[in-house]
């Protein structure tokens, strides 16, 4: 294998991971603010920014069988080019899912609907944008323990999703109920997706699932 060659499209592609991951939390936190205030126009550049995510993800699995057909890498490398379609994949539906609150703030200008965010959501809102930059750093860092760290904070997210549904039926506006429920979902699947990006960084790094590290410093703990 041309070893020097190798690292440059190795670099090359780590890159196009780190351009996706800073659009797609520019992306999540664009929706945020446009929910939040109601605008229409935010709202509307975070649809069309998805087409660029799109051609990236897509620029990204081309550069991946490239590379494979190119160099065929063997073990920790391998690991890491083939790993990288699944952390592209993972982010660009990070990416649909800020466009459907994206989508969200238009229908609601387009039908006069008073929609009201309760405290909860946007908790989960600050839940989520604190995972999205940590995943970005243990990313860049290659952090196995910040990884475990937001793979373990994913359940606050899934216990204020259950609390939501919960809570909403004693709301008396029927119509935020609804929404409320359905943006809760869409950033407890966001979560979801953020959980999976950390276990693929922790198989780059070490090769092992992350249900199998935890088991096993439980057992050294005990």
């Amino acid at each position: 294998m041309d070893t020097i060659h190798f690292e440059k499209e190795y670099s090359m592609l780590r890159a196009y991971i780190s351009k996706m991951l800073s659009l797609v939390s520019q992306s999540f936190e664009n929706a945020i603010e446009a929910l939040e205030f109601f605008d229409v126009s935010l709202a509307k550049d975070v649809i069309n920014g998805d087409d660029e995510i799109d051609l990236l993800n897509r620029q990204i699995e081309e550069k991946v069988y490239d590379i494979i057909a190119r160099y065929n890498p063997i073990g920790k490398d391998l690991r890491y080019i083939i790993t990288m379609i699944k952390f592209s994949n993972n982010l660009e539906r990070i990416a649909d899912l800020s466009c459907n609150s994206a989508e969200k703030v238009i229908y609601f200008e387009k039908n006069n609907i008073d929609y009201k965010m309760i405290r909860e959501v946007k908790e989960m809102f600050g839940i989520v944008l604190k995972m999205l930059h940590d995943t970005f750093l243990a990313f860049s860092k290659k952090d196995i323990e910040l990884s475990k760290k937001i793979w373990f904070d994913d359940k606050n997210l899934d216990d204020l999703e259950k609390l939501i549904r919960n809570k909403s039926q004693d709301l008396d506006n029927k119509e935020s109920i609804i929404y409320n429920i359905l943006i809760a979902r869409d950033l407890e699947r966001i979560g979801d997706h953020l959980t999976n990006l950390c276990e693929e960084i922790i198989y780059i790094e070490t090769g092992r699932e992350i249900k199998e590290i935890i088991n096993y410093e439980k057992d050294s703990n005990s």
